[in-house]
């Protein structure tokens, strides 16, 4: 007697995966194409400058980047926004973009940045023009991306704790930031190489800056509060430096500084 015994299970071979890996690859892939190009012509149609990488173009010179995550996901380099008013009324075209690099000008409507929370992956943020009405960018403390910030006449700051956990930041611009007074939430962002704070009137010292081996760049032009620059004197990695229009400083303070960092190029007005 025989006994019918089931046949053996066929095994998956190598290019059968294969078929089912590209099949599934270029399904995902292609939506996220889809995705992309819809969200780059609204952004045109609004009149948005945004500097891209197409993935159709990365896939034409190499068929493999098509089964690459990056390359349907990490295109847009930079979006610039001419309002805050835009950017508020169109937040899905800005994270179906998902730049690296954000800027938006004549911000006066934001109150706050959490509307940038879901972009993690930025690494530049340009905020011009956030006025009295911007007093809080808490939202920037888990961007660990982010490498320079742009906060430029944004007179409602008075501080910035969340930079404190930004350890990968390497430039901060606070151009016109008249309602700080002081840098306590630099102190341990140990990347930092340049530091803009031209007409932050309201600061009345830099110690924030005191253990910044790693500073190359210090513009403090018109920052008319501060009584002095001592602490920047041990700050050896200085090369450049400017103090113009600081009021309150001395012309024996700034020969003091020239004398602490010779090999630095101090501008100010004093001869």
């Amino acid at each position: 007697m025989t006994t019918d015994t089931p046949p053996p299970r066929r095994k998956w071979h190598f290019n059968r995966w294969l078929i089912v890996l590209t099949a599934a690859a270029l399904g995902w892939g292609g939506w996220e194409a889809y995705a992309f190009r819809s969200a780059l012509a609204e952004a045109k149609a609004l009149g948005w400058a945004v500097q891209y990488t197409d993935p159709a173009e990365e896939i034409r010179a190499n068929w493999k980047a098509a089964f690459k995550k990056e390359t349907w996901l990490d295109g847009v380099t930079r979006v610039y926004i001419r309002t805050g008013e835009e950017f508020e009324q169109n937040l899905a075209i800005v994270h179906r973009l998902n730049p690296l690099s954000l800027g938006i000008d004549k911000a006066p409507s934001l109150r706050d940045l959490s509307a940038l929370e879901a972009l993690t992956r930025l690494q530049v943020i340009s905020i011009f023009g956030g006025g009295t009405h911007l007093t809080n960018v808490d939202a920037l403390k888990n961007f660990s991306a982010l490498q320079r910030i742009y906060l430029v006449d944004c007179t409602g700051l008075t501080n910035l704790p969340p930079l404190k956990n930004l350890s990968a930041l390497q430039a901060v611009y606070l151009v016109g930031c008249t309602g700080l007074t002081d840098l306590d939430a630099f102190k341990d962002i140990s990347a930092l190489k340049l530091v803009d704070l031209r007409n932050c009137t309201g600061l009345t010292n830099l110690d924030g800056l005191r253990n910044h081996s790693a500073l190359e760049v210090a513009d403090i032009r018109g920052c008319t509060g501060l009584p002095n620059v001592n602490v920047l004197m041990n700050l050896s990695a200085l090369q450049s430096i400017w103090l113009h229009r600081c009021t309150g400083l001395t012309k024996e303070s700034v020969a003091a500084l020239k004398a602490a960092l010779p090999k630095a190029t101090i501008h100010s007005d004093y001869k």
